[in-house]
């Protein structure tokens, strides 16, 4: 393979970040047979137990459904904003890698089903706004119907998740048809797609957030809303992706990940981890500082009933251990001490939508039922619930990586990847 100067169409050299003419060779992949049968066992299993929550408690199995359709719907759209900042960026390093992220992103048709379903069918047991006869005893939410109404819900939903699959595709296609034709014309069309899609998303993940979770508790708000889940989704985005690059790698599928690749994931889990800790730190501040009584209610039924113990470890899953395991560069090249963290990082973001979600649904319930529901709940309906979505996105995932090259065969900047090093 030469070594040659390549130009995009726009006069960009390529030179600069190492790229060089030609390509290599296409690396196939084909769903190991016992990951596929684990996956679809883990899904029957999880619908089974599920289903068992529904009979016995329905607003419970509901609420743990909306914990496991939000977590994989944003760990999905999280992989699209990894995969749109490396083409703005002209990532080259992360090139090898890139088709794992691009797979997570088409779960997103899926996660649309599974939205509409837990919110269509639990509405009533999740959303104290669905309530006709609430809503005319209470003046906000009469004032807040205007956005806080079952049609408005569900067209920004179908309108939100449409406009990331149809993004995340073009992306996608771009992608893969440039492992056919080698026009690095896709490249610099990707970068254009990548920035429209960043745009788009960083309004739509606000108004989505709103809408699937902080409405769950109407009457409190927050400014700080929108860019906390983004900060949430990304950490658990490339804590997925490590996981399955690992397991690609161990599965002798994806040599091409070397540790320098490694390296790099484990800066991002460390550096975003850190960014959802700033986050969540100056909401917690700035509510506690302002003490209105419509902002603090939302801490205040977190820190009791039992709820402290989750509200602390919350914190230190999320931020802390990640945070003190993956500072030494050693730790960030050692892919058991990277499987055990990502591990570490995914049940924390479990819990952080977990505390969001089954507070305001229980406390809900308890009043609106008058009986006792306060406090944490773990049991079938949250095993079931995530299982269910867990398994159907290992095979959604998995069918996806089948279908192209593990690795981008003649992407412009493939040979800075496969030569990475720092």
């Amino acid at each position: 393979m030469s070594a040659t100067t390549t130009h995009l169409h726009d006069g960009t050299d390529l030179a600069g970040h190492g790229a060089h003419a030609g390509h290599a060779a296409a690396v196939p992949y084909k769903t190991p047979a016992h990951v596929r049968m684990a996956a679809l066992g883990v899904a029957v299993l999880g619908a089974v137990l599920f289903a068992v929550g529904l009979l016995s408690e329905p607003w419970r199995a509901w609420s743990a459904g909306l914990v496991a359709a939000y977590f994989f719907v944003t760990v999905s759209i999280g992989a699209a904003v990894i995969v749109a900042i490396m083409h703005v960026t002209k990532a080259g390093w992360g090139v090898v890698v890139r088709r794992v992220p691009e797979a997570m992103t088409t779960w997103l048709p899926v996660g649309l089903i599974t939205l509409l379903a837990v919110t269509g069918l639990g509405m009533h047991d999740l959303y104290e706004w669905s309530h006709p006869d609430l809503v005319a005893k209470d003046f906000l939410l009469q004032h807040k119907s205007v956005l806080l109404n079952v049609p408005g819900f569900f067209a920004r939903m179908v309108g939100i998740l449409l406009a990331w699959i149809l993004l995340t595709w073009v992306m996608r296609r771009n992608s893969y048809a440039q492992d056919q034709d080698g026009d690095v014309k896709r490249t610099h069309a990707n970068v254009k797609w990548a920035t429209i899609f960043l745009i788009v998303f960083g309004l739509t993940m606000t108004m989505a957030s709103l809408d699937w979770l902080m409405s769950l508790e109407p009457h409190w708000f927050s400014t700080m809303f929108g860019v906390y889940q983004f900060a949430g989704a990304h950490k658990a985005a490339v804590a997925v992706m490590l996981l399955l690059v690992l397991g690609l790698k161990k599965g002798g599928f994806l040599p091409q990940a070397n540790v320098n690749h490694l390296h790099d994931l484990g800066k991002m889990m460390f550096a975003f981890s850190t960014f959802w800790a700033y986050i969540w730190v100056s909401q917690y501040l700035l509510i506690w500082y302002a003490n209105i009584p419509e902002e603090t209610g939302y801490y205040l039924v977190r820190m009791d009933h039992g709820w402290m113990a989750l509200f602390a470890a919350n914190v230190v899953i999320n931020w802390a251990l990640p945070f003190f395991l993956l500072l030494p560069r050693p730790n960030k090249r050692n892919p058991k001490l990277l499987a055990g963290v990502a591990c570490l990082m995914l049940l924390g973001y479990w819990l952080d939508i977990y505390l969001q979600v089954m507070p305001a649904t229980s406390h809900f319930h308890a009043h609106h039922t008058h009986t006792e529901a306060h406090g944490p709940l773990f049991g079938l309906p949250e095993i079931g619930a995530f299982a269910l979505v867990a398994g159907l996105f290992v095979l959604v995932v998995t069918a996806m990586l089948s279908k192209a090259s593990l690795i981008p065969s003649r992407d412009p900047y493939l040979q800075e990847s496969l030569h990475h090093n720092q």
